[in-house]
């Protein structure tokens, strides 16, 4: 995760957005990371609704008391309500 640079960079032929995450967990966890996928759904160019339909399976197998730690700390308002409506399914 990028804590160095914040701003558009040129390298080889491409563009490259790069935007600074101020509070990661030192250890990345499987948690952290679908927390982050859920951060920037909007970002991504793949299908969201697939993205969601996934996510909702991935989360009946994760242990749900990480799972909503990495939300409280790392998840913005939008995943705060995707996984609410999701956990609130799950059991």
């Amino acid at each position: 995760y990028n804590h160095k640079r914040h701003g558009k960079l040129k390298l080889g032929n491409r563009i490259f957005d790069f935007r600074m995450k101020p509070h990661f967990p030192s250890k990345l966890t499987e948690e952290f990371l679908l927390v982050d996928l859920v951060n920037n759904l909007d970002a991504l160019a793949e299908d969201r609704d697939i993205i969601v339909k996934n996510i909702a399976l991935k989360v009946q197998t994760m242990d749900l008391k990480k799972l909503w730690g990495a939300i409280t700390r790392y998840g913005n308002g939008r995943a705060k309500n995707i996984f609410g409506s999701l956990l609130s399914t799950a059991h």
